[in-house]
């Protein structure tokens, strides 16, 4: 002998009848928990307290089309046939039916009774054992198409995505996130100008690259180039050496005119003139290169350093507020942004649902909901994806979709969508968002919700000639925030039989938009102006790097060779003598 309660003033046990040695069904009378019937019929197994029930008829797969909500009077079991008697003498009858098929509502226009039809499980579940009740959710990594009986769902692919209620395999490449908004560059280490073409002038990289493009490397070789040709007119003249001497007269004279370190005065100057010249060109090609590396947006590679990656710009960003200005004007890239209108894709993924059972809804206080009309809907390839866009009456919302039916949904991808344009100096990007969200070996909560905050990013690039027009580029960050897309923990506490109880799946997203912008600010290291006047100081400091070098050799390097050549001409001399005595 035991006592179990239902829930109170539910009329539970009104009703009982045995299924076998280890379920019973009783009869709550007046339940009033779904929309399609006041009463219920629960089924519990007899080992535990009666709690949390097995299943729930009616239910999702079995629903009851009345016009109006009824009330069961009376249940009896049979062969695990049910028979429900409703007001006005109306009978109920859901006949017991074999694995893999369950039995379903069928309007037959009878007057005094109506009998449910047998039809196979639809997709996503199976049915292993004989009985009246709805047919079992797949467990993850199983699937099943409905498109016939299924007493078990088969083994879905290792690489696909198949969690609970899975029709077929899905591969998630196809339906990946991605995002439009990235961490700002840093600035760089080094940002003086002079600092920078020293540095790329007077070093050598450790690659191939590097060294082809080194400016030191090709100066060594014009340096020693000169270095043969001071040698062989050297050798001429030393050895007297008619052909030689002959052109090296007429050389001379070339070579002065161009030597613009002594200006004019020697030859080896002239010589010393073919390194400047291929530092000049070095630097003049690093300067016009330098100079395009700006702004980041519409620059490519560095090609005259080794570093690829250097760029003409210095960066900061912060997060403002939109202060208006004392005017009361404000920059026209925030009405630009203001005014991008929006538009919502939503992939329903490893679904069985079909367009007609989507709806939208917008859901305004103070207002029941409004629907959104402009719906495009479409089934993608993959035949278990369902694809529904609209558009956003405001960034500022709260949409909800809503799924009627049975249907189970894997996985939904958010995406936000808006075009982009260009208004003189300002430029709205073009949005293009998306999110993947889902529970691993879990479907999609009954009623999910999900919330977006939008931010506006605003760069700033100053520009490349003083007194230029300072451009903004604008676009939107929606960032994901709360979430809540799973309800296992609500199948844990109070029974799996809520899976089959509800009569739609609902996904509500609220949009809403943070009261600061974050501002990047881009200007570029040197100017143009700045640029050409710096390249042609550092040309300048060549020539008298060059010059102080002679200097040195006229100071050190000549007294030294002098002092070398008198040494060895007096130990020539005292040799000669010594071997005159003997």
């Amino acid at each position: 002998m035991r006592t179990d309660y239902g829930p109170p003033n539910s009329g539970f046990g009104q009703s009982v009848a045995w299924i076998d040695d280890k379920t019973v069904a009783i009869l709550l009378y007046s339940i009033n928990a779904r929309s399609w019937s006041q009463s219920e019929v629960w089924t519990f197994a007899v080992d535990i307290p009666l709690q949390n029930p097995l299943s729930v008829f009616p239910d999702n797969q079995q629903i009851l089309d009345f016009e109006f909500s009824v009330t069961f009077f009376q249940m009896v079991l049979w062969s695990n046939n049910l028979y429900l008697l409703v007001i006005y003498n109306f009978v109920i009858l859901v006949p017991s039916q074999a694995p893999g098929y369950q039995s379903i509502w069928h309007n037959d226009e009878d007057f005094y009774s109506t009998i449910f039809q047998s039809a196979p499980c639809p997709s996503g579940t199976y049915k292993n054992e004989t009985g009246y009740g709805v047919c079992t959710i797949c467990p993850p990594q199983t699937k099943n198409s409905g498109n016939e009986p299924s007493i078990e769902c088969s083994s879905c692919l290792s690489n696909s995505f198949c969690p609970l209620g899975s029709i077929d395999d899905v591969i998630l490449i196809n339906y990946t996130s991605y995002i439009q908004t990235f961490a700002y560059p840093n600035s760089p280490d080094m940002n003086s100008y002079d600092d920078i073409i020293v540095q790329n002038v007077f070093t050598i990289g450790q690659s191939v690259r590097c060294l082809i493009i080194a400016p030191l490397f090709w100066t060594s070789l014009a340096i020693a180039l000169c270095f043969i040709i001071w040698f062989i007119m050297t050798m001429g003249k030393v050895f007297n050496c008619q052909t030689i001497v002959r052109h090296r007269d007429n050389a001379k004279k070339i070579l002065k005119n161009t030597d613009i370190v002594g200006e004019g005065e020697r030859w080896i100057g002239g010589l010393s003139s073919f390194a400047i010249a291929v530092l000049f060109g070095f630097t003049f090609w690093f300067a016009a290169d330098y100079h395009q590396l700006y702004p980041i947006e519409t620059s490519g590679p560095m090609h005259a350093s080794c570093d690829t990656t250097m760029r003409n710009a210095n960066f900061d960003n912060a997060l403002q507020l939109p202060l208006s200005n004392p005017d009361g004007s404000r920059w026209p890239i925030f009405d630009i942004l203001d005014a991008q209108p929006f538009t919502m894709s939503l992939d329903l993924i490893n679904t069985g649902a079909d367009c007609e059972n989507i709806s939208i809804q917008q859901n305004k206080p103070g207002v029941k909901y409004l629907t959104l009309s402009n719906l495009s809907c479409l089934i993608q390839p993959d035949d278990v994806t369902l694809t529904v866009t609209f558009p956003l009456p405001a960034h500022q919302l709260e949409v909800q979709l809503n799924v009627s039916g049975i249907y189970f949904i894997g996985g939904i991808r958010l995406c936000l969508r808006g075009p982009g344009i260009v208004n003189g100096s300002n430029t709205l990007q073009t949005l293009d968002t998306c999110t993947l969200l889902f529970t691993t070996n879990e479907t999609l909560a009954r009623t999910s919700t999900v919330s977006i905050s939008l931010i506006k990013v605003i760069n700033q690039t100053s520009p490349l000639q003083i007194g230029g027009t300072t451009v903004y580029s604008g676009r939107w960050a929606p960032t994901i925030g709360e979430i809540s897309i799973s309800d296992s923990l609500v199948y844990e506490q109070d029974g799996e039989y809520l899976r089959y109880a509800s009569e739609r799946t609902t996904f509500t997203i609220t949009i809403s938009e943070q009261p600061f912008f974050l501002q990047n600010n881009q200007q570029p290291i040197v100017r143009t102006s700045e640029l050409a006047f710096h390249t042609l100081l550092f040309c300048t400091l060549i020539i008298e790097l060059f010059a102080m070098a002679f200097l040195l050799f006229k100071l050190i390097g000549k007294p030294l060779i002098h002092l070398f050549l008198r040494c060895g001409n007096k130990k020539t001399y005292v040799t000669q003598r010594n071997v005159i005595h003997h």
